[in-house]
């Protein structure tokens, strides 16, 4: 990218450092800033005393008219000139007029000089004697003569005698451009040299030392902007704004070289784009550019990282001063970009380390196949530092891979990736994996027609290929792909070494989610017919009223055979399964995309039509079906004919139940079974719209309509002496109804759960949970605990574990924080994979908190049976404590229990001092309870005083009549 400016370079900085410097000798920085705003300018005093920053004619002029008039001195700019040395306009010219050795021979080289400050003008000696020189200063075409630039000059002049210890020369200027000669002349005197006292010659080398000091400090200056960088776009843009230090120049140019394949990296200053990629090619060639330029490398001890050229403009020869500095400037520059180069290498590591840790976690829960592709796909740029990477299944049928993931592509590149299919035909690289199971190095030049064209689109020269093995068997193949190629490079072997980390990973992963997969697949479809069973057939007829708008019109058909008994007492059950199987696929086929049949059960099916636009298309399909099944089947060499009876239950808008449609449904194919068999009947006990929606219709939207609230109950260590420490909370749900007011979870939660909507409570509870945890304050004993509870169904609804990733990883809550709370119930205990999900929850850092200890069906069968990490002791217990032996007997046990298995404990419902003060005298650390708080809508974090052991109240805190449900 190159670092330019709209305006033109045509006056360097030391001009303006001049002027800058001047004014703010004469009137202060107030002074500095009415020039400024005075003149217009957008830059900042700092930029415009900066060596490399240039500005325009206009700004200088503009520059100088504005500060004659806040200085209020019309002989300001010849007071800038003269006073150049005092005010260190450029400690680069000190050092180069010193080295000249006497005024005649500084205003014989002067052209050479000024052409370092000036685009704009030209100045040429006519005349140079011993003690006077006639000089002619002539302004570009196309430039408004200034007499404040003519002042300036001749204080310039009149200043170079100052060097050698005489006074200030005469400067005689009669003929000026602005009078319309052609151009500025200017007559020169001075004194002659005489001996010089040992004061003067002090006084010279003086300045002629603080000069070289300053520029040296400039050089260490730029040095330490250099290595203050962390990005490495940062630092190559300061090297070539800083080389100013260094050497004055118009121009600066930087070539980075690149990585085996990759183009150079450009940077400069003081060029047209088009001049510097022209300039960077002449350097990369090894051509000369010409005298006009200084050329140095930027070099290290460890590496050399490319070239830095100094660009004066022609005719004008550099100095071997110019050459000296630039190198050492240049050696800072490699300097700085070592340690960056460490830092990134650094960085690159830890960062690779990371990403192999959070594939290795992410791919531990993956739910299917796809998900494990894709996260493959999007981790190998990060761990084999390539530009894109792809993964394929291996279709063993079809002898054929297929790429299912892609990462670091563009749209256009990814959709040809996608569609594209590699069988072994022609392909010999794919015929060596599949026969020896090993890695490919494959390259645009070299690969066989079929790859080299998916290489050629999808913008890869060089890809390194990995087959996915489980055992001996293919399941597919990683690839990583770069622009250049990397083989037989450092790159190349450990691009093998992470792959081959990865590929085993994803191997394993790869294999268990196809067995979760197929397993899933098995638990929610029919084995015979592959179709859903009832279960799934009902939760997808639930889905789609769910997502009705009003309106849509939804029905369902059930369909029942007619004496299909006969078929399996006849010919036998295998005959009867070949039945079922070819009635599944001719009732699919009758279907449009988007309606749904399963099997539910025996020889009944179910079909859903979603989003049903004519009033008449339900009972004209179930027409059809029952036209269809009537054809004749060929069964193991016979002809078999069955009739089916069809029954029709229609529901419009979103309102409805899909067990309550089904049953409608199947009532009406009784009544077609009663007229005769082979007939459709249409449910007679249609629903009838409502004027007022159901509060389960309600619930279902309340969610998206932002009616949910989370209230919060502190959690309380009570092991201080007087003082109990807010140390977590527990998350308890609200609805806000628009009608009825908040509501407590005892009003909503039994509908939710009979309508199938808990899980989805519980899952945003999760995460608004999570999101309003990010807005409590962090006490100095670290973050609150946050516990979330969970109801029996949500544990094997299988959106949870990624549900609780997402709302960790994008809340950023630290591991720990989040507990999710079960209830103590023998169904829990008996719900399938329950374990092996509580344990992928806690491989992602959550704790396990069992709710109502003791209320249970066997709660030392929980503890031995579940990963647990914390118990909530009933608060039936609690209540009782302090004037029932049995309870605190139950108490203490649990608390030795919970010691001995190192499991946390917590005593819920905590309402009166004297509980408090006997949990704390058996050694119970956390309490929760209206007595230390109660559920609100923002938790608070303050100390909460603790009762002294005698205190003791008359009754329960929350009065008579009032409940205690949270």
């Amino acid at each position: 990218m190159a670092t330019t400016t709209a305006e033109p370079r045509e006056t360097s900085g030391a001009t303006t450092t001049l002027l800058l410097r001047y004014v703010r000798a004469q009137g202060g920085q107030g002074a500095v800033e009415k020039v400024l705003a005075r003149a217009g300018v957008a830059h900042l005093a700092g930029d415009l005393e900066q060596m490399s920053h240039w500005v325009g004619y206009d700004t200088r002029i503009r520059l100088f008219e504005a500060a004659t008039e806040v200085l209020d001195d019309p002989g300001a700019m010849f007071g800038v000139g003269s006073q150049a040395i005092r005010h260190g306009g450029s400690n680069h010219v000190v050092g180069l007029v010193r080295a000249i050795g006497s005024p005649r021979e500084i205003f014989r080289q002067l052209p050479r000089v000024v052409a370092r400050f000036t685009t704009t003008s030209t100045i040429t000696a006519v005349e140079c004697r011993s003690t006077s020189a006639v000089l002619h200063s002539q302004l570009a075409e196309g430039y408004r003569h200034s007499r404040l630039d003519c002042s300036y000059g001749q204080g310039l002049i009149a200043a170079v005698p100052v060097l050698f210890g005489l006074p200030p020369a005469v400067v005689v200027h009669d003929e000026c451009e602005a009078d319309g000669y052609p151009a500025c002349v200017y007559r020169v005197t001075w004194k002659r040299y005489r001996r010089f006292s040992r004061q003067r010659r002090q006084t010279i080398d003086g300045l002629e030392v603080a000069a070289l000091r300053a520029q040296l400090e400039d050089l260490q200056l730029a040095a330490t902007d250099l290595v203050g960088g962390e990005d490495l776009g940062a630092v190559l843009e300061r090297i070539t704004d800083r080389a100013a230090a260094a050497v004055l120049a118009p121009a600066y140019l930087l070539v980075v070289d690149g990585a085996p394949g990759t183009d150079p990296t450009i940077r400069f200053n003081g060029l047209t784009r088009e001049r510097a990629h022209e300039l960077a090619d002449l350097l990369q060639q090894g051509q000369d550019p010409g005298p006009w330029a200084v050329v140095v490398d930027v070099r290290s001890s460890r590496r050399r990282y490319g070239l830095l050229a100094a660009l004066f403009d022609h005719g004008l020869v550099a100095s071997g001063e110019d050459r000296t500095l630039l190198e050492a400037y240049a050696r800072h520059a490699a300097a700085a970009l070592d340690l960056l180069t460490a830092l990134d290498d650094s960085r690159c590591e830890e960062s690779r380390a990371t990403a192999l840790l959070a594939l290795a976690h992410d791919l531990a829960s993956a739910a299917d196949p796809q998900a494990v592709a894709e996260l493959i796909a999007a981790a190998l740029p990060r761990v084999v530092g390539c530009r894109a990477a792809t993964v394929m299944f291996w279709d063993a049928v079809q002898g054929e891979l297929r790429p299912v993931a892609t990462a670091g592509h563009d749209e256009v590149e990814r959709d040809l990736l996608l569609a594209a299919r590699i069988t072994p035909v022609g392909v010999p690289e794919l015929v060596t994996m599949l026969t020896h199971h090993q890695p490919v190095l494959l390259e645009l030049a070299t690969a066989s027609p079929p790859l080299a064209d998916i290489l050629r689109v999808t913008g890869s020269d060089c890809v390194v290929a990995v087959p996915l093995l489980a055992g001996d068997t293919l399941l597919g193949v990683a690839t990583a792909g770069w622009a250049g190629s990397i083989a037989g490079t450092p790159a190349h072997a450990e691009a093998l070494a992470r792959m081959g980390g990865v590929s085993d990973q994803g191997a394993t992963a790869l294999q268990n989610a196809r067995l979760l997969s197929r397993i899933r697949h098995q638990s929610q479809h029919d084995g015979l017919t592959g179709l859903p069973n009832r279960v799934t057939l009902v939760k997808q007829l639930d889905d789609v009223l769910r997502g009705a708008t009003a309106g849509t019109v939804t029905a369902v058909l059930f369909c029942d055979l007619d004496r299909f008994k006969h078929v399996n007492d006849g010919l036998g059950h295998a005959a009867g399964d070949e039945l079922l199987r070819q009635i599944a696929a001719r009732l699919r086929e009758q279907l449009r995309e988007g309606d749904i049949v399963g099997r539910l059960g025996g020889d009944e099916f179910g079909v859903v039509l979603t989003e049903v636009d004519d009033p008449r298309r339900p009972l004209d399909v179930a027409n059809r079906l029952v036209e269809r099944l009537d054809e004749p089947f060929r069964i193991s060499g016979h002809e078999l004919r069955v009739t089916v009876s069809v029954g029709v239950a229609v529901h419009e808008g979103p309102d409805g139940r899909g067990d309550r449609l089904l049953a409608a449904a199947d009532s009406a194919m009784y009544v077609a079974k009663q007229s005769g068999r082979n007939q459709v009947a249409v449910s007679g006990q249609a629903l009838a719209r409502r004027v007022m929606p159901s509060l389960e219709a309600e619930l279902a939207g309340a969610a998206a309509g932002g009616q949910l609230r989370l209230f919060y109950q502190p959690v309380v260590d009570i092991t201080g002496p007087d003082q109990g420490r807010v140390v977590g909370a527990e998350a308890l749900l609200r609805w806000a109804h628009p009608r009825l007011g908040l509501l407590a979870p005892g009003a909503f939660l039994p509908l939710a759960e009979e309508a199938g909507l808990v899980s989805d409570l519980d899952l945003w509870a999760v995460d608004a949970a999570c999101r309003e945890w990010t807005g409590w304050p962090s006490p100095a004993a670290g973050p609150l605990r946050l516990a979330v509870n969970l109801a029996g169904p949500t544990l094997v609804d299988p959106r949870l574990v990624s549900v609780v990733r997402s709302a960790l990883s994008r809340h950023g809550l630290p591991p720990g924080t989040l507990h999710l709370e079960l209830v103590e119930s023998r169904s829990l205990i008996d719900l399938p994979g329950v374990v092996e999900r509580l344990d992928e929850l806690r491989r992602l850092g959550v704790r396990i908190s069992l709710d109502d200890f003791g209320t249970g069906y066997s709660t030392l069968a929980w503890l031995q049976g579940l990963p647990v990490d914390q118990i909530k002791v009933d608060r039936s217990f609690i209540s009782r404590l302090a004037d029932h032996a049995p309870s605190l007997a139950v108490v203490r046990g649990v608390l030795s229990l919970a010691r001995e298995l190192e499991i946390d404990v917590v005593a819920e419902g905590v309402e009166d001092p004297e509980q408090l003060s006997v949990l704390r005298s058996i050694g119970c650390e956390s309490v929760q309870g209206y007595l230390l708080g109660r559920p609100a809508p923002e938790l608070a974090l303050s100390g909460v005083p603790l009762p002294l052991p005698h205190q003791v109240t008359t009754g329960p805190p929350w009065g008579p009549g009032r409940s205690r449900r949270r």
